[in-house]
């Protein structure tokens, strides 16, 4: 019964956002006049918290913040916030919100939290294991407690696949559905907390996934260059928002309100600031775009002064959790030159750094692509609205070219071989070049 409903539900959605895509198309898709700004939680749903802020109300003043700065940079776009004040909106309703105001990009601001389990001895094999309790609705969870080490921002747009790793966001972010009166019969089946759901709902694929990739991409860009944030990059979830818009969606952890010195910059007044200013300018950077335009802008959002990550500046570095599973790895940008691919901000790394990989497919819609033999530390970056998929890292072309010679012999008959310059992809007489030139320094 509950895949009856829920797959008379799936292909319901399918119908309708097809048909929105069609009229979109008819109606210039390519011209924003609408955005829906959707400030996660609220009222009875306080999202997740840290020592002194919840995520309601971070959330919630950002949103206002942004609302502001679009009356100042974009006034010539409607903007509509799924909720002013601390009230409880259901997940279904935010979504509708921007459907039935036939929105052009739909925007939700949440933020993040890490757990760690709760470890205990198993009496039978001495082993530790994770503790695990039945909650109130009959399911054995695992015990976490709050782990302060993660911090950094990244965004989501709808999967085509849902990522290892990735499910307990998507479970957090869907569990206010548990919240609402009815929820079985207004979800048709829907379990946020069963993985049989989200297997259904990954097999939806949305026509806007392109388009949103490249709103998240330029977040995150803004999030790393004036906020001073650690780019975790960009992924795919079934999250339901997400799933239920009929335009580009992006739903933005904008920090870990469990790392101390994340929560205390979101909670500030220049951080709020500086995260809804980064959102804007990432909004604005992205409509221009899609319409063809090239545009400098020259403005007091422009000239914000780039901030120091408050971690950093501690000495505390971040641990590298995400190079597996994100839609685009390592902190793939689509900047405007659009070839330029940004170094990850997980590691340390010069600009002048020369590296060699190996470039073997190129797709236009994102595409799972396992790291298994011969492909090794796959790597995407964006070409226009292309994505290039490139395997292995090397210092050396002598080391690219060997690598290269095994990848076609394996099949790959159309892989070459591709240089970049730190965030620059170059050709490969300019490597060739620089790095002469690095060694005669040497000498």
């Amino acid at each position: 019964m509950f895949y009856v409903k829920f797959l008379i539900s799936f292909y319901a959605a399918v119908i309708l956002l097809v048909s929105h895509y069609i009229w979109a198309q008819s109606s210039n898709v390519y011209s924003i006049k609408t955005v829906v700004i959707d400030p996660g939680h609220g009222g009875k749903d306080p999202g997740t918290h840290g020592l002194n802020f919840k995520e309601k109300d971070i959330s919630l003043a950002i949103a206002l913040k942004l609302e502001e700065l679009f009356k100042t940079y974009l006034p010539d776009i409607k903007v509509f916030l799924t909720r002013r004040t601390d009230e409880f909106v259901e997940l279904e309703e935010r979504a509708q919100i921007a459907n039935r105001n036939k929105a052009d990009l739909f925007v939700s601001i949440h933020c993040n939290a890490a757990g760690k389990p709760v470890m205990v001895k198993n009496p039978k094999t001495g082993k530790f294991v994770p503790k695990k309790v039945k909650n109130s609705r009959g399911k054995y969870v695992v015990v976490e407690t709050i782990n302060p080490e993660p911090f950094g921002s990244e965004t989501y747009v709808m999967g085509l696949k849902n990522e290892q790793g990735k499910m307990n966001v998507a479970m957090r972010e869907n569990a206010p559905i548990l919240l609402e009166d009815n929820y079985k019969q207004k979800y048709q089946g829907f379990d946020p907390e069963s993985e049989e759901s989200y297997i259904i709902m990954s097999n939806y694929t949305s026509a806007y996934v392109i388009q949103s990739a490249k709103l998240a991409m330029k977040i995150q860009q803004e999030y790393k260059n004036k906020a001073g944030r650690i780019d975790k990059g960009v992924h795919r979830q079934s999250i339901w928002v997400l799933w239920r818009t009929s335009m580009p969606s992006v739903l933005t952890e904008v920090g870990y309100l469990t790392n101390p010195n994340e929560e205390k910059f979101l909670g500030s007044e220049i951080g709020q600031k500086y995260i809804a200013a980064c959102i804007l300018n990432a909004i604005r950077k992205y409509k221009y775009e899609i319409a063809g335009k090239e545009i400098n802008f020259d403005d007091e959002i422009e000239k914000l002064p780039p901030l120091e990550n408050e971690n950093i500046q501690l000495g505390i570095l971040p641990k590298n959790s995400n190079s597996d599973d994100t839609l685009v790895n390592n902190n793939i940008t689509n900047s405007t030159n659009n070839t330029n691919i940004s170094k990850d901000s997980t590691q340390k790394k010069t600009n002048n750094e020369i590296i060699f990989r190996v470039q073997f497919k190129i797709s236009d819609k994102p595409i799972d692509i396992k790291e298994e033999e011969p492909l090794e530390k796959i790597w995407y970056y964006m070409s226009g609205s292309l994505i290039k998929y490139t395997t292995g890292s090397f210092t050396r072309l002598e080391d690219a070219v060997l690598y290269l010679r095994k990848l076609k012999e394996n099949g790959y008959k159309d892989a070459f071989i591709v240089a970049f310059k730190g965030d620059e992809r170059i050709s490969i007489e300019e490597a060739k070049k620089l790095l002469s030139e690095i060694e005669e320094k040497k000498k």
